[in-house]
């Protein structure tokens, strides 16, 4: 019978062993290093396995129990599946100085785990807080039952009780990380989407200050401008100056639209629109631009689509998202251009074979001043992510560097 003053003392241990790894998180993602703070986060969930691993919990006489599924979860499932893999060999790495009969018999547990976690591996990124705290409690209650038959098997069923009492702390150990986890990247989030509403606002508030002041001299360079331009008696290099100019006013000239799109009242009027419709027309619009970009508009539309919003916003939306498309392939390629009915809601799908975006700078898209141009503001994508959430939409960005982008929309029907 093992003593319960050692037994709880062993049970708190393991319990802040364990509240390391969200408290590291916590710090860690205050940082904006990923791959830094990835590798510390590893080193120290790994770290806490080591730990765990090293004092077990006895439960029985000649049997003692760890949580190191509680940091190998949170590896695979918070830091990547290569994160995970490296955490369990360093279990087996740590098990195979041990008796050949428990390392085989761990072996054959985790080649049983891995694939279970891989099932699930994409709908647990996908899901929200409650579903991963149930996935967490699940697979541990699963891992209960194998230490519950271990003391069967060993006719100490009189000890059960402190087994329940460590499998009960386990469980709350893993939810309580895994809510702490979740809840501060949703505070993130939230701290991050108030930080890009202040940057918006700002950006308003210099749009309707400026823009129209600035418009306004604007246009009259431009006109002498292009009065000089058609003068007989100017140098080949003077001509080519002259053309540069105009074109840099016409840059800026868009930058301040952009402006005073984002400073422009919130329009609240909404109507169905014929979505397959302006697809086309929007399609043959930018065909001309496509073909000038050596780049084929391929375009796979499902007929009588129709959601609800403004329909100019809408013809906005759709110009900025396939001039990007075009944009990113500057050697030309196909651009795809795909819209159907999906659960009751409408998926749009812009696909370019351009040069990709990598994942870190999928996260700043839509803030201002932050473009993957060399000439851009930021301010496209940030009103094509502005009315997308006026028509009660939700977008999703997947990319590959060098293979290309896949923008798709989700509207409601």
């Amino acid at each position: 019978m093992v003593l319960l003053k050692y037994f709880v003392a062993e049970l708190i241990f393991h319990f802040f062993i364990m509240m390391m790894i969200p408290f590291v998180n916590i710090i860690l993602s205050r940082y904006k290093k990923e791959i830094k703070t990835r590798i510390i986060f590893l080193i120290t969930i790994l770290f806490s396995l080591l730990l765990s691993m090293s004092f077990p919990v006895r439960v029985a006489e000649g049997i003692a129990f760890d949580l190191k599924f509680i940091p190998i979860f949170i590896a695979f499932f918070y830091i990547g599946p290569l994160g995970g893999g490296l955490a369990i060999g360093a279990l087996l790495g740590v098990n195979i100085l041990g008796e050949l009969k428990e390392f085989l018999l761990l072996l054959l547990n985790y080649l049983l785990i891995i694939p279970l976690f891989g099932s699930v591996y994409n709908y647990y990124q996908r899901t929200n807080p409650w579903r991963k705290l149930f996935i967490g409690v699940a697979f541990y209650i699963l891992i209960t039952g194998t230490r519950i038959i271990a003391l069967v098997q060993s006719g100490q069923s009189d000890d059960f009780l402190y087994l329940f009492s460590f499998s009960l702390l386990s469980i709350l150990t893993l939810a309580i990380i895994i809510y702490l986890i979740e809840m501060n990247k949703l505070q993130l989030a939230m701290l991050e989407q108030l930080q890009n509403a202040d940057k918006l606002n700002a950006v308003s508030q210099l749009a309707a200050s400026v823009a129209h002041e600035i418009r306004n001299p604007m246009t009259t360079i431009r006109g002498f401008l292009q009065i000089m331009k058609d003068e007989t008696n100017l140098t080949s290099k003077q001509g080519m100056f002259i053309s540069v100019s105009l074109d840099e006013l016409d840059r800026t000239q868009k930058i301040i639209g952009d402006f005073l799109s984002l400073a422009r009242p919130v329009n609240h009027f909404c109507e169905p629109i014929p979505l397959s419709q302006t697809l086309t027309d929007v399609a043959e619009f930018m065909h001309p631009f496509a073909v000038m970009s050596n780049v084929n508009l391929i375009t796979n539309i499902e007929e009588k689509l129709i959601i609800n919003g403004n329909i100019n916003e809408c013809k906005q939306l759709l110009i900025n998202l396939i001039k990007n498309g075009i944009e990113a392939m500057p050697s030309g390629g196909n651009l795809e251009l795909f819209a159907y009915k999906e659960n009751g809601h409408v998926r749009i799908s812009i696909i370019d074979e351009g040069i990709g975006i990598d994942p870190i700078q999928i996260k700043q898209l839509g803030q201002p001043y932050y473009s993957t141009k060399t000439k851009g503001t930021g301010l496209g994508l940030m009103i094509c992510f502005d009315i997308i959430k006026r028509m009660n939409g939700d977008y999703q960005i997947s990319s590959k560097e060098k293979e290309g982008t896949t923008f798709q929309m989700i509207f409601p029907l």
